[in-house]
């Protein structure tokens, strides 16, 4: 009962902080918004690790997935820091940066993982259709549609790089959410949900952040706050599912 009680106040605690942080998030990253952006980071991470507990979920799934967390914690810390001064450090934005990626690939190896037990495949047929479709799509509406700069051929190759393991992702949650209730497993519904909204809202997320930083966004709180918010829920639905799949 206590665990159930702590995993409530988190998510209160998420909901409270995580308004706040986006208001003392503009114009400019503050010391507040760190502040609240780390509680809220706190609580996605703290809720992934009480449904371990709660459910005694001991799987492969839910340790790898909240290894994916830690990074995508310390990420959400490194980024945040770089202040707009006349020498910020972007070295710590990098890093931050690599730790989103190497969170990417933790949560893509949780979902492969998993996916085999049902599918005895580590990538099915259908992923890699979805895969061409969604990638090619948004690849060539970066530029038209979205409004994306990039003048070198590094930024060019970044960006799609990091599309990749961002679709595959996507790709990866929903198949494994949808495959998870189709075989009848247990609380199959829970994490069909939790997942497919978990990928759905991540993707979502990063989308509008490269609107915000290179694209059509930039300068606009609207997509600002939409990015912020899809990210967190993004993270809270991912972690809320290793109370459903085991």
């Amino acid at each position: 009962m206590a665990l159930k009680i702590l995993f409530g106040i988190c998510i209160l605690v998420f909901a409270v902080s995580l308004p706040i942080y986006d208001r003392y998030y503009w114009p400019e990253p503050t010391k507040k918004s760190l502040l609240f952006k780390m509680i809220a980071a706190t609580m996605f991470l703290s809720v992934g690790i009480l449904s371990i507990f709660i459910v005694g979920n001991h799987s492969n799934y839910a340790y790898v997935l909240v290894n994916g967390l830690v990074l995508g914690w310390i990420g959400d810390f490194l980024m945040h820091i770089p202040h707009k001064t006349e020498t910020p450090n972007m070295t710590l934005f990098y890093s931050g940066a690599g730790a989103f990626l190497a969170g990417h690939i933790f949560y893509l190896i949780s979902f492969t993982r998993t996916l085999k037990i049902y599918t005895g495949k580590y990538l099915t047929f259908y992923e890699v259709i979805a895969f061409a479709v969604i990638f090619i799509a948004f690849a060539l509406m970066l530029k038209p549609v979205f409004k994306f700069k990039y003048d070198n051929l590094f930024a060019l190759v970044t960006l799609h790089l990091y599309g990749v393991f961002l679709v595959s992702m996507l790709v990866k949650a929903c198949n494994l959410g949808i495959t998870y209730y189709l075989n009848g497993a247990e609380n199959g519904v829970g994490g069909t949900v939790f997942l497919v909204l978990g990928g759905i809202l991540f993707f979502i997320s990063d989308l509008t952040l490269g609107m915000r930083l290179i694209g059509s966004g930039k300068g606009k709180k609207s997509i600002k706050t939409f990015s912020l918010y899809t990210y967190f829920l993004a993270q809270m639905s991912l972690s809320t599912s290793i109370l459903f799949i085991k």
